[in-house]
């Protein structure tokens, strides 16, 4: 096992143990089976998000898009198709969908914090003047992580808005981003997650 994939392993068992011990939303029998398909989801995402942004090697090198042990996990996919999973999985099971992204959001931060050391250990997430994006998003995330402890409501609107802010101005500072116009993909999707993450406080400020 590669040392990124120990630590990504690390961050799943810490985001699972968190959620299994503060579930009050899911039931037993179904929560294995949540997991494991919140995990599946979040996994396609981020390795599509970044084949879709190093389209010209994985097009050359289609075999690499299976070799998860060499990196390129997107955050942004893996957010984009969990919550999606989520959405879906609620109004299957008519569970809250913000009940259950509120018991989850809390432990993300920190996950990835811890995360952002794998790409440390790839060499990868090197910005402009060699800068280390990995370390800047670690440690703001690991701020958010604090926040959100203190935090008892609008867990996933926070979150949601604190993040987006964070990777919209990080993305001017990094070098493999996918420009449309006069942003990039992920500025784009980053300002989503912000004006999201302020409709979602709307909706439970007005249903309190």
């Amino acid at each position: 096992m590669s040392i990124y994939g120990l630590i990504l392993g690390i961050c799943f068992v810490i985001g699972i143990t968190f959620f299994q011990k503060n579930n009050q939303v899911i039931s037993k029998n179904k929560e294995n089976l949540f997991l494991f398909l919140l995990l599946f989801s979040g996994l396609i995402g981020a390795r599509l998000y970044s084949v879709i942004n190093y389209w010209d090697y994985f097009l050359k090198n289609p075999l690499q898009i299976l070799n998860l042990r060499g990196g390129g996990l997107g955050i942004i996919g893996a957010l984009i198709f969990s919550l999606l999973f989520i959405f879906i999985f609620s109004k299957i099971n008519k569970i809250s969908f913000l009940k259950i992204t509120n018991t989850i959001v809390p432990i993300i931060p920190l996950c990835q914090s811890l995360g952002r050391f794998g790409n440390f250990f790839n060499h990868e997430i090197y910005g402009i003047n060699n800068q280390p994006i990995w370390l800047y998003e670690s440690i703001l995330m690991f701020l958010l992580f604090f926040i959100l402890k203190k935090t008892k409501s609008h867990q996933t609107g926070i979150y949601l808005i604190y993040y987006g802010l964070i990777r919209f101005f990080l993305e001017f500072l990094r070098l493999d981003t996918i420009p449309i116009y006069f942003l990039s993909l992920g500025q784009i999707l980053s300002l989503s997650f912000i004006l999201i993450g302020f409709i979602i406080i709307k909706y439970e400020n007005s249903h309190n």
